[in-house]
């Protein structure tokens, strides 16, 4: 049986053997039913199609020629001038289908693409229908300039038209433009047309704040020319709008007007927007190609920051043009190599505008920043003097007195109550380090809410001493210490490194020793401890809300009524507002090098967290929080003016009526100190 099965298998494979050589040499001498017999070029529609868009997309313009019916003279120019206007790097022709194959007539839809070498990653794609005939017995395209593109037609030419863009704005946080590409009013005037200098000067100061010192200045000079414009300040339309009623009504006073780069005023928010001026040497390094001399570029904050995007490139647009005139006929598609568009910051026109208002006429080095309570947005920033560096962002200095409100924090959490007793003796050692308090401030015993409110040392560096380094780094840590803001510019935090030893606690637990914390970082301090939570500042819309933390349990009305208490009976009475009964805060006077002492006020009003910072300054509650008092009230001043604004009716529109068929609520009660109108129907 073996025997037999070995000698069927040996039948098989021979078999198999002589059937595979029968194969092979019936494909050589091109035997066979499956030979391949694929349709040439005009003997086929699909075939003519595919070898058209092949022949295309390799700029084999001869071949497509020769598949073409009657083919015009200028066939191959025409194809060519494609190609030499647009330079593309990847050109492709697909036939996508063969429609309507019938009585001699078919029609191939083509997709043309080209990768143009300015925007290669967004490709100029357009779809056309190529016509073919059959004549007898062969199928060849009939051509028109349409083959080529839907639009073109005979006597138009491909092109790239470049045009300059305008450089994109800076907005506010509502679309309110902070800086553009607009009309830009110089407001000045003419000495011989002058007939009250002190009128001149009161009209500038009322209408646009801070200008008026400008004019009083210019007005002063002893060599001023009749017949010439002496500019006071630079505006925005908008704001000159706003401003030309009252500078109408002292004589002498012009206005001019010039287009570029405008701001909605003068120096407003300087240090975050920026400026924009004329390129210097180190500029044009720094910025490579394609900028060149006498270029405009950003100088400092955003407009530098975001210069390449602010500006983009210019936009280039594929057309079809007529030779005859020049004119444009199609626009194919507009590309920007590199994209630019508007900036949107969370600045807030009214609260920046009640920060400039309350730093005018100040001469001192200082910073003042606002932010959101409920988000980390920063609605408002400014530092002075205008000429140095972003303060309010970047300067890192030791907190003072304002750390209290962390260490306050941290002791309510450990059980401490705001009426709970504490020793606030005029010196004391703690760990070998000598603490004094201001002045000759003794409370002996005293609450926890007074000694607060008088900012006694003496007991926060003892009570931050037995609280412990874990106690008082989770609190800074609630505070967002350790933290960075969101930010394009540079911008700092706040720094508590774990103190060496009980000196170095002691000494961090009032905010001296190494901590530090920039004034933007207070400001959102002052914010958390009149929420509960501490949020991330951020600059940018887009960039937030950022990072947030919340405080620890049952310490935000107690933190609440000591900043309240700081204000109302405490170092800080200077910051507080009578009649709003919002304003709360802490006072910091802190020791830098050399002997210098810099004033704090860190408050909140309303949804707004805030710090003031002056340099050197001295004593926080003299100094910085009189300029606290002043952003406040220019800040409701704002805000009620904008409301009596909205309530008043347009010019030539009458008072609102009641309506007769309007639903009155039954259950509405009348002010019973309310004065009635004796005429009223």
């Amino acid at each position: 049986m073996r025997q037999f099965l070995a000698a069927a298998t040996a039948l098989v494979v021979l078999a198999g053997v002589v059937a595979g050589a029968w194969l092979l040499l019936d494909s050589t001498l091109g035997g066979g039913d499956d030979a391949d017999e694929s349709p040439e070029p005009g003997d086929d529609a699909t075939a003519t199609a595919e070898a058209y868009a092949q022949a295309w997309t390799a700029g084999d313009h001869l071949t497509m020629a020769a598949l073409v019916r009657d083919a015009p003279a200028d066939f191959t120019a025409v194809h060519q001038q494609l190609r030499d206007a647009l330079q593309p790097s990847r050109f492709e022709v697909d036939l996508r289908a063969v429609d309507d194959v019938a009585d001699g007539r078919a029609t191939a839809r083509m997709e043309v693409t080209l990768a143009l070498p300015f925007a290669e990653s967004e490709p100029l794609s357009w779809q056309v229908d190529l016509e073919l005939l059959r004549d007898r017995g062969q199928w060849a395209a009939n051509w028109t300039p349409a083959s080529v593109h839907p639009e073109l037609r005979a006597g138009l030419v491909f092109d790239l038209e470049t045009t300059s863009v305008e450089r994109s704005p800076i907005l506010a946080h509502d679309g309110t433009e902070l800086a553009g590409s607009g009309t830009r009013v110089i407001f000045g005037f003419e000495p011989s047309a002058v007939s009250d200098p002190e009128a001149v000067v009161e009209a500038f100061e009322e209408a646009l704040p801070g200008s008026g010192s400008t004019a009083e200045r210019l007005l002063a000079r002893n060599d001023l020319v009749d017949g010439w414009f002496y500019p006071v300040v630079t505006v925005s339309q908008a704001v000159a709008d706003a401003a030309s009623s009252r500078l109408r009504e002292a004589s002498g006073i012009l206005r001019q007007t010039e287009g570029g780069r405008t701001t909605y005023a003068q120096d407003f928010a300087l240090h975050v927007i920026g400026r924009v001026e004329e390129a210097t040497a180190e500029d044009l390094e720094r910025l490579g190609e394609p900028y060149e001399a006498g270029d405009e570029v950003g100088r400092i904050g955003l407009e530098r920051e975001f210069e390449r995007e602010l500006t983009g490139s210019d936009l280039i647009t594929v057309i079809l043009r007529d030779r005859s005139d020049n004119a444009v006929r199609a626009e194919l598609g507009t590309y920007q190599e590199q994209p630019s568009g508007p900036l949107t910051t969370t600045l807030d026109v009214t609260v920046q505008q009640a920060v400039e208002n309350a730093l005018t006429g100040i001469d001192a080095t200082l910073a003042l920043v606002a932010v959101d309570a409920t988000t980390g947005a920063i609605r408002a920033s400014a530092s002075r003097p205008l000429t140095g560096y972003n303060r309010a962002f970047e300067g890192r200095y030791p907190p003072g007195s304002t750390f209290k409100v962390i260490t306050a924090e941290a002791l309510i959490a450990d059980g401490l109550g705001a009426g709970d007793a504490v020793a606030c003796p005029g010196d004391a050692v703690v760990g070998g380090l000598q603490v004094t308090n201001a002045g000759t401030l003794a409370l002996g015993e005293t609450t926890l809410r007074t000694a607060f409110a008088r900012s006694c040392n003496t007991t926060f560096a003892q009570l931050g001493g037995v609280l412990g380094e874990q106690a008082m780094t989770e609190a800074a840590e609630r505070f967002g210490f350790g933290v960075e803001p969101i930010s394009p510019l540079t911008a700092a935090g706040g720094s508590f490194p774990v103190p060496a030893d009980l000196a170095a606690l002691a000494a961090a637990s009032f905010g001296q020793a190494e901590v530090t914390a920039s004034v933007l970082h207070l400001a959102s301090v002052a914010a958390a401890a009149n929420t509960g939570v501490w949020h991330q500042p951020y600059l940018l819309a887009a960039d937030g809300p950022g990072e947030s933390r919340q405080l620890a349990a049952g310490t935000l009305e107690p933190l609440r009524e000591l900043m309240r208490a700081v204000v109302v009976e405490g170092t800080g009475t200077a910051a507080d507002v009578p009649g709003t009964g919002e304003v709360r805060g802490k006072t910091g006077t802190a020791q830098a090098q050399d002997g210098i002492e810099h004033a704090w006020f860190i408050g909140s009003y309303g949804d707004l967290g805030f710090a003031v910072l002056v340099e050197d300054g001295g004593s926080g509650g003299e100094v910085a929080a009189p300029i606290a008092r002043r952003f406040i009230e220019e800040l409701i001043a704002l805000e009620r003016a904008a409301l009596e604004g909205d309530a008043e009716p347009a010019d030539g529109d009458d008072p609102a009526e009641l309506d007769p068929d309007a639903d009155l609520d039954p259950d509405a009660e009348l002010d019973p100190d309310a004065e009635l109108d004796p005429d009223a129907g």
